[in-house]
């Protein structure tokens, strides 16, 4: 198919008709149970998605085969995100997982990270270690994150104070964030901050979201 020849409507069909088959299929999967109760640990994971959810921030899953990655994705399709996908981080898919070697070379792995797409949220899924997968323990339930959604602040400020400047240049200059990248960072933290039903961004409201820049 010729995407460049496509008009703008029949484009608009297009992300229409995928979203919605990306939708079906994620819900099959879960067969009508709860997607984030399936998922056994993986709590790090289930906040960047609820932060997502809540701001409808772009947000791909990375990490290797069987690690909860579709699930995770349905419970982002449930909140109602559907800029979202799943990625390996490598063509193998075991670059972060300390369960196999990775034999991909760097340059592999260069030009399959060279694919995705730019993103307000990354977020990495580790294998889940064997006590968790174990435990009876109940994790965040789809339930949990919907709620913190609705509780959460509608503040619009994006001004920060003295260290929340600070603390964003020092990080601007470490990581060689460039000026969309700035913005985006900002706009999750409000997200964040929302979340925690502040009317600041604070410092701790930044770091999460300078932490959800960065991708091993």
């Amino acid at each position: 198919m010729n995407l460049i020849a496509l008009t703008d409507t029949k484009l608009a069909t297009l992300h229409c008709q995928l979203a919605n088959e990306i939708a079906r299929r994620t819900k099959a999967t879960t067969n009508g149970h709860d997607a984030a109760a399936i998922v056994k640990g993986q709590e790090l994971a289930k906040r960047a998605v609820i932060v997502a959810a809540a701001g409808n921030h772009s947000l791909p899953l990375f990490g290797p085969p069987n690690v909860g990655k579709t699930m995770l994705r349905a419970v982002a399709l449930e909140l109602g995100l559907a800029e979202t996908f799943e990625s390996r981080p490598c063509p193998c898919g075991h670059f972060t997982d300390p369960r196999h070697e990775c034999k991909c070379t760097a340059r592999k792995i260069e030009r399959h990270r060279a694919k995705f797409p730019a993103a307000d949220i990354t977020v990495e899924v580790p294998p889940v270690p064997e006590r968790e997968l174990s435990s009876r323990l109940q994790g965040t339930t789809l339930a949990d994150m919907q709620q913190q959604i609705d509780n959460m602040a509608q503040y619009e400020s994006l001004d920060l104070d003295e260290h929340g400047c600070n603390l964003l240049k020092a990080a601007v200059a470490e990581m060689g964030i460039d000026a969309a990248a700035r913005e985006g960072i900002i706009r999750v933290a409000r997200t964040i901050a929302n979340l925690d039903n502040s009317e600041q961004i604070e410092p701790c409201h930044l770091c999460e979201a300078i932490n959800y820049r960065t991708l091993r």
